[in-house]
């Protein structure tokens, strides 16, 4: 009977309506959820960056998976790095921690220290910090990095489980960057496999890699930054403290940068804080990031009076002076 059916008919769209609606419900719910945990994550992780990652340079990430490893994403070249790290590594930990294998740094200090310490071993600046090691403790960086690549939405399942030091817009710009990278250029290193580590035993017959900067360095201009190997700056690094080496050890990293180092020498006079100044460039830009001068905000930045010696014998279109905040 007609009137049956469009009785019928009606049932059934009020029926639609309200699975739709129950539906909507139920992904809202998630959503919050998944947002409620991500903001927690995300603000309980690390001491906040001074500058954000807007794709003008690589960046360098420590991923903590099943292991530790260090993710570079070059979005000029979109060309992905991945640099795996053995746990046996024996590294100086930075702030007077002494030797200690990389698996163990994090425990002593978490993402920052992990960060630095690795800063200085491998010579290239650690941009910032993932940790999924909650939800994917049987992964390795390669098959995280090959997971977000291949499915879409697996993105937002490893964002809700993740503690990291990045914002919500970089994580999100990284993905999209690193999910349109070609799969052959995609390159992965590993430390034990690279002739670079030197393996040896502690005293109590514990296995351990060291390793050889000099060796080290030589796959190192892999992770070179486009931006700043293009405009080849000269630059001049200073050591303006009381700690030896110290502008040697800057000028490992700058030079892996892509920098140009002309000169690295003592300072005549002695600085609290460092100070990076030169010509206006992506290069000075980039320096400027790695050693968190936050130059927009502080109108001192970079100002050195003109007569000072050093400057006077620099001939380098940037200068750099350690001051005693680096050490």
């Amino acid at each position: 009977m007609p009137w049956k059916d469009t009785q019928s008919k009606t049932q059934r769209k009020k029926r639609i309506k309200l699975a739709l609606i129950v539906l909507l419900f139920v992904v809202g719910l998630i959503f919050l959820s998944w947002a409620i945990r991500f903001t927690q994550n995300l603000f309980a992780s690390t001491v906040p960056r001074n500058y954000h990652w807007s794709g003008e340079f690589n960046i360098n990430l420590v991923l903590r998976t099943s292991d530790i490893s260090v993710l570079s994403y070059n979005p000029k070249e979109e060309k992905i790095i991945i640099l795996n790290i053995p746990d046996e590594t024996f590294l100086q930990v930075p702030h007077g921690f002494g030797y200690w294998q990389i698996r163990a740094v994090y425990d002593l200090g978490q993402e920052p220290l992990l960060k630095e310490t690795l800063t200085s071993f491998l010579g290239v600046p650690i941009d910032g910090f993932i940790d999924l090691g909650a939800m994917s403790s049987q992964k390795s960086t390669a098959q995280v990095v090959a997971l977000i690549r291949e499915n879409p939405f697996s993105g937002i399942n490893l964002l809700s489980n993740l503690k990291t030091d990045l914002t919500i817009w970089e994580l999100i710009n990284l993905k999209r960057g690193i999910s349109a990278v070609r799969f052959d250029k995609i390159k992965e290193l590993d430390l034990g496999q690279a002739d670079v580590l030197d393996k040896s035993s502690l005293s109590d017959g514990t296995q351990i890699y060291t390793a050889d900067p000099v060796k080290l360095d030589t796959i190192m201009s892999d992770l070179a930054d486009p931006a700043v190997l293009a405009e080849h700056k000269s630059i001049a690094v200073f050591n303006a403290t009381d700690k030896p080496q110290l502008a040697q050890q800057w000028a490992r990293l700058i030079n892996n940068l892509g920098g140009n180092v002309i000169i690295t020498t003592n300072a005549k006079k002695r600085t609290k804080n460092t100070q990076v100044f030169g010509e206006e460039s992506q290069t000075l830009k980039r320096l400027r990031q790695i050693f968190e001068l936050d130059c927009q905000n502080n109108p001192k930045c970079g100002r050195i009076a003109p007569s000072d010696e050093d400057l006077t014998a620099s001939r380098a279109q940037i200068n750099i002076f350690l001051g005693e905040d680096n050490l």
